[in-house]
């Protein structure tokens, strides 16, 4: 049977029997005040750059500081891939929201953020999923769970069978 690798441990690309095993794992919290959250981490397998993903602010509302977010993108960049793929995860609100999911919308999918949300970030040679694994709502003179007061997210990046690089 296959076992997990663990974020920390040597990077495999593919585990026993075939079982794709995660090549990197990382977990990056937003807290409410930090204005510029936009971490992106290198994907690599030894020295070779494969590509790139991350999460950042996608939306705000409501005026003044610090930012009030209501949604973030997950983006997965491949250099074997022309193509940047993002996926909004979005608060309770936006998600619900006509006019501002009609601002979204050309962003990418739209996913709504709740605590144990998976999405999937597909390219060619790489899959990313992205997990929240804790979400809180900020209070405020805005609409009930509009923006976020912190959330736990996890990115988890695989190389897909075939397109491990050789020596």
């Amino acid at each position: 049977a296959a076992t997990a690798t663990l974020a920390g441990e040597a990077p495999l690309a593919v585990g026993v029997a075939g079982v794709e095993t995660p090549l990197k794992s990382f977990t990056t919290p937003y807290v409410l005040g930090d204005d510029y959250f936009d971490p992106s981490f290198s994907i690599e397998v030894g020295n070779e750059f494969l590509g790139e993903c991350g999460i950042g602010i996608s939306e705000t509302i409501g005026a003044g500081d610090p930012k009030k977010v209501a949604a973030f993108e997950a983006w997965l960049f491949d250099k074997s891939d022309i193509r940047t793929v993002t996926t909004v995860l979005a608060s309770e609100y936006a998600y619900n929201d006509p006019d501002l999911r009609a601002k979204l919308e050309p962003k990418g999918e739209i996913a709504l953020m709740e605590p144990g949300t998976e999405i999937t970030l597909e390219t060619t040679s790489l899959r990313v999923i992205a997990k929240i694994h804790d979400i809180e709502y900020a209070q405020g003179n805005l609409p009930e769970n509009s923006f976020v007061k912190k959330v736990d997210f996890e990115l988890t990046a695989w190389v897909k069978q075939g397109n491990t690089p050789t020596e």
